[in-house]
């Protein structure tokens, strides 16, 4: 999800070089600073503007680089968070632990996870109708504790994931009560929904 500002970077070297100057005590310090690496040479005052101007550019080039690398960065990674998400809950799947807690409803789980910031909650979403809770355990996504919750289809078991959703960490995601639908996302030839329902983010394998 990229950031809608799409000014241009010469553009925001332009305006942040308006904003930003040196206050006499600041460039005095920049001088002598430059005189010994000059050898103690003195710059006249025709030439002091130049320096002024060269060391505020100097600076916003490196602030603004800084803050467009680290924005980038930021967008580029909500982007990819749905793909992170799948690719650690199909990893989960693959490699299942043992259940650290056996029961065949909702009710009777919530006891169990007393460390977790949220109450575990059920799901209007329809896929999850048909489905038979065998237990569940603790577990994490992306670092963010979570609930594991084990179901099984017949012969096939699927897994339910559920934490407390975070903007900041997971970024934008469909939102169920907002009529939106899940997100399908495949990793490892497994199809995973993902969405945000009664402010928890959840994840189910299909």
């Amino acid at each position: 999800m990229k950031s809608s500002d799409k000014t241009p970077l010469k553009q925001q070297l332009q305006q942040q070089y308006k904003q930003v100057q040196l206050n006499d005590s600041q460039f005095k310090e920049l001088e002598e600073i430059m005189n010994k690496q000059h050898g103690g040479a003195v710059e006249t005052e025709e030439k002091r503007p130049q320096w002024r101007l060269l060391a505020i550019a100097s600076m916003l080039l490196v602030s603004v680089l800084s803050t467009y690398l680290l924005t980038d960065f930021s967008n580029n990674n909500f982007e990819n968070m749905p793909q992170l998400i799948a690719e650690e809950v199909v990893n989960n799947h693959l490699h299942l632990k043992p259940l650290e807690v056996k029961a065949s409803s909702l009710d009777k789980l919530k006891g169990y996870f007393t460390k977790l910031n949220f109450m575990p909650v059920a799901s209007r979403l329809a896929a999850l109708d048909s489905l038979q809770l065998l237990g569940g355990r603790y577990c994490s996504l992306q670092g963010i504790t979570a609930a594991q919750l084990r179901m099984k289809k017949g012969d096939d078991l699927q897994t339910l994931y559920q934490t407390e959703y975070l903007a900041d960490v997971f970024g934008e995601l469909p939102v169920l009560e907002k009529g939106q639908q899940p997100l399908v996302v495949y990793a490892k030839g497994i199809m995973v929904k993902i969405w945000v329902e009664k402010g928890l983010l959840f994840a189910l394998t299909d």
